[in-house]
């Protein structure tokens, strides 16, 4: 990627300027490493905005959107989100939660019916990008779908689960999967039970496009009240960012780098407040900056991939 990228960065309320500072300075670093240029534009949505102009998605920000290469929400929790999306083509939706040192699931699933084709198409692409392996969740008209796509993907490995098998798996032994391809009735159960928060275990979500830029938020961390205090848990925020990178931006590479930096930090510490029962915890920044520190550990190449030997 030698040409400069154009991403917008959304902020909304509460906790979310420290979290897009979070996100922005990792990018940076990142960016540095795997040598990309990025151009990072700033604008506001949500309650922050409309105290400004009377609008909860004002021109300015509509415009940034919809002139971006990929969009970084910090705000998951505004109404106005709603309103950001409705300006995108967006048609999929990926669920990524990482959890321990490496292990690493994505979800993928249709936004409507009629994007079904073209979300199950793009999940085999993710799965063309990582181990191979695919799980398709659903019922007979959604695994007949997929079977006649695998067509076009014949290098990936194709392993049908029931509902009723994939959901258990998906909340006690979800490191079985790679790749996940869920039919809507139940996306949401599976991704919420395989992202519920835990120490080590963080997730975020990509919305993809296929005229136009992706969108890409965390989880919502329901702190609006630790807001201007400075320990906030920036690691759903920063793989989202790291989640950008891949699929937004087709940076696979610096997308992975970013990833297992997040994981690690989550795995060794230092814990933000959050996730501790007991003692004095980390600030956001620390918290950032050991991710930052990670990457040379967590760089990923086509010459040397972290765990591969």
């Amino acid at each position: 990627m030698n040409e400069t990228v154009k991403i917008a960065c959304v902020t909304g309320s509460g906790t979310s300027a420290e979290l897009m500072a979070s996100a922005v300075f990792a990018l940076d670093e990142c960016a540095r490493l795997h040598g990309l240029q990025l151009d990072d534009r700033h604008v506001s949505f949500g309650g922050v905005a409309f105290a400004w102009t009377a609008q909860t998605v004002p021109v300015a920000t509509r415009a940034t959107i919809l002139d971006a290469d990929a969009v970084l929400v910090a705000g998951a929790e505004e109404p106005a989100l709603a309103e950001v999306m409705s300006e995108l083509d967006l048609r999929a939706q990926v669920t990524r939660v990482r959890f321990g040192h490496r292990d690493d699931v994505a979800f993928v699933f249709p936004l409507a019916d009629s994007s079904a084709e073209w979300a199950v198409d793009k999940a085999f692409e993710i799965a063309e990008q990582r181990s191979l392996r695919i799980a398709v969740v659903g019922d007979e008209d959604w695994s007949d779908l997929a079977d006649a796509i695998a067509l076009e993907h014949e290098h990936v490995h194709v392993e049908h689960v029931s509902p009723k098998v994939a959901i258990p798996l998906a909340a006690f032994n979800a490191g079985r999967f790679d790749v996940v391809l869920v039919d809507r009735p139940w996306a949401e159960a599976m991704t919420e039970i395989a992202a519920a928060p835990a120490t080590s275990r963080v997730a975020a979500h990509g919305l993809l496009g296929e005229h136009g830029p992706s969108l890409f938020v965390p989880s919502p961390d329901g702190g609006a009240s630790l807001a201007d205090h400075g320990v906030v848990n920036p690691s759903s925020m920063l793989l989202a960012a790291a989640m950008m990178l891949e699929h937004g931006l087709g940076a696979v590479s610096a997308g992975w780098t970013l990833a297992g930096a997040v994981s690690a930090a989550l795995v060794d510490g230092p814990h933000t407040p959050d996730l501790l029962r007991r003692g004095a915890g980390a600030t956001t920044a620390e918290f950032t900056k050991r991710v930052v520190g990670g990457f040379q550990l967590a760089y990923a190449n086509a010459e040397f991939w972290p765990g591969a030997a």
